[in-house]
């Protein structure tokens, strides 16, 4: 019996001997998938092999992804540590927007939702954030609305003020040339990637954040918008599961994520046409998965006299940017700029 219990690994070396065998149990499903592809690579379409690809990944991924538990101490000690570096009381990427940072602390590790109906300026809300984030952090901006050029052509426009139905036709004055050369330079060194993938599903986001993960090491991921997703022809059901999916990869690969939605028409019904959170359109997990939630709501659009929020006379440079969710934090109303000729929101 002595000799026996000689031989038994001790308690401290166990963490590492479950290390070793989670790796070996990927190595045999990967073994085992090449074996199956090999098997079914004769007999399938390249579309179902790709999707027992991605399945294989999935469940390699799953199988390797369980997090140790940990003290509490050990995770205090790596909170004031993250707290040492990080500026401007923010605990993720600024968005460029001062007061709107001051709500929810930066785009951090999560979901952050900014949703609006049509013409609020979705898009350009998001190109500011993304440019203005690139300066701390690698952007990639998913659009399965617009082709990579059409993004293209709002960052140059952000960047040199030049509104993009002139750029599109190369209309540009003399006095603008030192603008555009300024904006295309910064673009030139920006690590920004474009992927206009159409009705992306959520095997082949997984597939490439993880590959971009590798490329860029942390990354901020801006998706426009959450509709056009791959939904596999249940809208509600769609949105529902690829909302916590997006939640489970934002957090498991450690990724700030700006996720923009559409809301439904019921907004439009309401006298002062203010968003609510009910206004999500297909599905109430939105709120539930998101870290924060913002709508973007703009008065004079729907030809209102009289701003509902602030009580004055309204401006068609002016918007709001409403934060009804904020697990960090409080919420409100934020005032921005709103110019969309340019495709850009800043601070007023």
């Amino acid at each position: 019996m002595a000799d026996l219990t000689n031989k038994i690994a001790s308690a401290g070396g166990i963490e590492d001997h479950c290390k070793i065998l989670k790796e070996y149990s990927i190595k045999d499903q990967a073994h085992k998938l090449g074996i199956r592809l090999m098997e079914e690579s004769s007999d399938k379409s390249s579309t179902d092999l790709m999707e027992t690809i991605q399945k294989g990944l999935d469940q390699m991924q799953n199988k390797g992804s369980l997090r140790n538990s940990k003290k509490i101490a050990e995770v205090m000690a790596l909170e004031l540590h993250d707290r040492k570096n990080r500026k401007g009381g923010l605990i993720g990427v600024s968005s460029g927007m001062r007061d709107f940072d001051n709500f929810i602390g930066g785009i951090y590790t999560g979901v952050h939702v900014l949703a609006a109906r049509p013409a609020m300026g979705k898009t350009a809300f998001a190109v500011s954030v993304a440019i203005n984030a690139v300066d701390e952090i690698p952007v990639v901006f998913w659009s399965g609305e617009m082709t990579a050029d059409k993004i293209f052509l709002r960052v140059e426009s952000n960047l040199s003020g030049i509104p993009t139905e002139r750029l599109r036709i190369n209309e540009i004055h003399r006095s603008e040339d030192q603008d555009l050369q300024r904006a295309h330079l910064l673009i030139d060194r920006m690590n920004f990637t474009v992927d206009d993938t159409p009705n992306l599903n959520m095997n082949q986001l997984r597939v490439k954040a993880m590959s971009w993960k590798s490329k860029l090491g942390r990354f901020l991921l801006v998706m426009d918008y959450l509709g056009l997703m791959d939904d596999g022809g249940d809208e509600y059901k769609g949105v529902t599961s690829n909302s916590k999916r997006i939640h489970q990869l934002a957090n498991e690969l450690d990724l700030p994520i700006l996720l923009l939605h559409q809301l439904n028409r019921s907004v439009e019904s309401r006298d002062n046409k203010i968003p609510q959170l009910s206004d999500l359109r297909a599905s109430g997990g939105i709120e539930q998965d998101a870290d924060t939630v913002s709508f973007l709501y703009r008065p004079h659009y729907y030809k209102l006299e009289r701003d509902p929020i602030s009580g004055l006379e309204t401006d068609a440079s002016k918007a709001w940017i409403i934060v009804k969710k904020n697990r960090e934090g409080k919420t409100g109303e934020v005032c921005a700029r709103f110019e969309g000729h340019r495709s850009r929101y800043s601070d007023l």
